[in-house]
């Protein structure tokens, strides 16, 4: 079908997007390492809630900026897997700041007598994440570009 209307050439072309969206398995372990970030990240937000005696001014807006962070990291994991470009980028940044957060709140803790082995748990993983999601750019940029292509073609991957 494709033969009939764009000829041999376009049958190549779309042959060869076919092969730029097949996800890669660094973009597989990289949105599964920032999907295990926001999962634990969520749990880590729990795990506060459950303990913390008294909330006030500080620890409310720390439990919110821990579930929002644990959810977009979820959410941004799973899409990375998927092959979108804008979630590894924004994936790659969100990492990041999960790190500094996590860091910050060990130390926070570590100030205010409660010790959690999952904050510090958390920043290696948020450092695979990271890593693995920046080295995941390049290639769901060209697979989004790809399924654009294809889509224009009449053709839909359903990613």
């Amino acid at each position: 079908m494709v033969m009939e209307h764009g000829g041999a050439g376009a049958a190549h072309d779309a042959d060869r997007d076919l092969d730029a969206i097949v996800v890669p398995s660094t973009a597989k372990f990289g949105g599964g390492a920032l999907l295990l970030l926001g999962a634990l990240t969520l749990v880590l937000c729990l795990q506060t809630v459950l303990v913390v005696r008294r909330y006030d001014a500080v620890t409310i807006p720390i439990i919110g900026v821990m579930f929002a962070l644990g959810l977009g990291d979820a959410v941004l994991g799973f899409q990375i897997t998927r092959g979108s470009g804008k979630a590894a980028v924004i994936g790659t940044v969100l990492a990041g700041v999960t790190f500094l957060g996590s860091g910050s709140w060990f130390v926070f803790g570590l100030f205010h007598n409660f010790v959690s082995v999952l904050a510090l748990l958390l920043l290696p993983i948020a450092v695979a994440a990271g890593l693995f999601s920046a080295l995941s750019i390049s290639w769901a940029r060209r697979a989004d570009a790809a399924r654009d292509r294809l889509r224009a073609q009449g053709l839909d991957p359903g990613l």
